[in-house]
C-alpha cells in the first residue's frame, strides 16, 4: 500500500524539482569518448550524490540504459520501483544481503552493453570510502570507470550516515567528471587496492574533501 501511494507522489515531485535545477558539466567528452570506443560504463559516485545522480542519469538513460545497484531492504524496494518510474534498470544486492548475487547480475548488464551507476561508498558506509566492487567489474568486464561528483549553489544536508545532499530548487548544479580508470583483466590484488585508492582520491578531489 505504501508503494502505491509513496513512489507516485515522489515521482511527480522530483519531476517537477529536477526540472528546476541548472545542471552543468565539466570534462563531459570523458563520457563520449568512452562510448565512440564502444565501452560499457560504470559510473561511479558517492551515495551522498545519489539524489542528483538520478537527476542528471535521466538523458543518459535514454541513450543507452543504465542499471543502478540498490539494496535488499524495503527502503531499497521502493528506491527500485521509484527508479523504474523514470526507465532504469535496477539489481538488488547491497551489503551482506546479495551481495555475489548483486555484483553478477551488473557483470551480466556490462557484457550486454549496458551501463552501471554504483555509490561506491556503498550503502551504508562509511562516507567517502570506497569499496573494492567497481574495480572488480571493470577487471572481469573491460568497462571503463567514470567517477563523478556534484558541487551546487544551494543544497540541504540530510542528518543520515552519507550526508545526503539535495540541491535546492533553481540552483546551479556542476557535476564534475574525473580521469577514467580500468582495470585490466590480469590485475592483481595489489594493483586492485592501487586503482581503488586512486579513485577514492579522484572522487574526494571532484567533490573538495579534505577529511581523511
Amino acid at each position: 500500500m505504501l508503494r502505491k501511494i509513496a513512489v507516485p507522489i515522489f515521482y511527480y515531485l522530483f519531476r517537477l524539482w529536477s526540472m528546476t535545477l541548472r545542471i552543468h558539466y565539466e570534462n563531459k567528452e570523458y563520457l563520449e569518448e568512452a562510448y565512440e570506443k564502444g565501452l560499457g560504463v560504470i559510473f561511479a559516485f558517492w551515495h551522498g550524490d545519489l539524489f542528483i545522480t538520478a537527476s542528471a542519469g535521466i538523458n543518459q538513460n535514454k541513450k543507452r540504459k543504465i542499471y543502478i545497484l540498490t539494496s535488499k531492504s524495503r527502503d531499497g524496494e521502493l528506491l527500485s520501483c521509484f527508479l523504474h518510474k523514470f526507465g532504469f534498470g535496477t539489481v538488488r544486492g547491497s551489503g551482506n544481503r546479495g551481495a555475489i548475487g548483486g555484483f553478477l547480475n551488473l557483470h551480466e548488464r556490462l557484457k550486454q552493453n549496458f551501463n552501471t551507476a554504483l555509490a561506491v561508498d556503498g550503502s551504508q558506509g562509511p562516507r567517502y570510502r570506497v569499496k573494492p566492487g567497481s574495480i572488480l567489474l571493470a577487471k572481469t568486464t573491460g568497462a571503463v570507470i567514470l567517477p563523478s561528483a556534484a558541487n551546487y549553489s544551494w543544497k540541504i544536508a540530510l542528518p543520515s550516515w552519507d550526508r545526503c545532499e539535495i540541491p535546492l530548487p533553481f540552483s546551479k548544479c556542476l557535476i564534475k567528471i574525473g580521469r577514467p580508470l580500468m582495470a585490466p583483466p590480469e590485475t592483481e590484488r595489489e594493483g586492485i587496492e592501487k586503482i581503488r585508492a586512486s579513485l577514492e582520491d579522484e572522487l574526494r578531489r571532484l567533490k573538495g574533501v579534505c577529511e581523511t
